[in-house]
């Protein structure tokens, strides 16, 4: 008999935490997420609606060219039944020091 797979569907958004600030550091959570097997997980930070090339961590530190914008995360969540992506919550525009 074989497994049963199920898509992952995402219950709880990515949620973003940390201070807007230039120089600061932003985490994201994945959220929640159900799923059979368990999804893993690939992230892609936002500034503005434009992905930030290489920030795919689930931290970012914020640099002067985020300055002004707001950013998000958009979380996938794959497994052998498929791929779902979910957003983040919005900061507010980025602030300097």
């Amino acid at each position: 008999m074989s497994a049963v797979h199920v898509a992952p569907a995402n219950t709880v958004a990515p949620a973003i935490t940390g201070t807007a600030t230039v120089g600061q550091t932003l985490t994201v959570t994945n959220g929640t997420w159900t799923g059979t097997p368990t999804p893993t997980y690939a992230r892609q930070w936002y500034a503005d609606d434009v992905a930030i090339e290489g920030a795919t961590a689930t931290t970012y530190a914020l640099t002067a060219a985020e300055e002004g914008a707001v950013i998000t995360v958009v979380v996938t969540a794959t497994n052998a039944a498929g791929s779902v992506t979910a957003a983040s919550n919005a900061t507010v525009p980025v602030a300097t020091t």
